[in-house]
């Protein structure tokens, strides 16, 4: 089971605020909200997981968590994400939590290799 941690609340002030996501005693990875919006009660939703840990649900569990959170204490109606248009394992996490995918950002990331398109997301909770 993976649990959300907060050290301090800073997303109704901020707009931004992570969780460090827990399994037992051992930090597995880190999502945050960002771009939160109160009036349109929308957010946008990063994902890692640590990378010795991937592929054992720690994903799947989180997504499903910070979903679950966001419906049931923040009261938000969407979440939003970018993802790489080569990262498959994140396209099919977000997929099998019920996003949907609603546009290309082109040339949204660069790197050494170049500028990267990415898929956007979308959830309404």
């Amino acid at each position: 089971m993976v649990e959300l941690k907060i050290a301090e609340n800073t997303l109704h002030h901020s707009g931004r605020q992570e969780y460090a996501l827990v399994c037992g005693d051992e930090v597995v990875g880190v999502v945050d909200l960002f771009n939160y919006d109160a009036a349109d009660q929308r957010a946008e939703f990063g994902l890692f997981i640590d990378p010795q840990k991937r592929g054992q649900g720690f994903g799947r569990a989180s997504a499903i968590a910070l979903l679950d959170y966001c419906r049931e204490v923040l009261k938000l109606h969407q979440l939003v994400c970018d993802i790489a248009v080569d990262n498959q394992a994140s396209l099919s996490l977000f997929d099998s939590v019920g996003f949907t995918r609603c546009g290309i950002l082109k040339e949204w990331t660069s790197s050494p290799q170049g500028w990267t398109d990415a898929v956007r997301m979308q959830k309404i909770l």
